[in-house]
């Protein structure tokens, strides 16, 4: 069960970094996005402790 979270939140980090490239910085779905890669984050940092 660890490695399907962990698969799932290495795409998701994948994802929103592909879609921080993509977007125009004056989005106004950018404070969300980074709040989400900021929870990713945290969770994969929270995994492996």
């Amino acid at each position: 069960m660890k490695i399907i979270s962990l698969l799932h939140v290495v795409v998701a980090q994948a994802f929103y970094r592909w879609a921080m490239s993509e977007i125009s910085p004056t989005h106004p779905d950018v404070p969300n996005i980074v709040r989400r890669q900021q929870e990713l984050a945290e969770k994969y940092r929270r995994m492996w402790a």
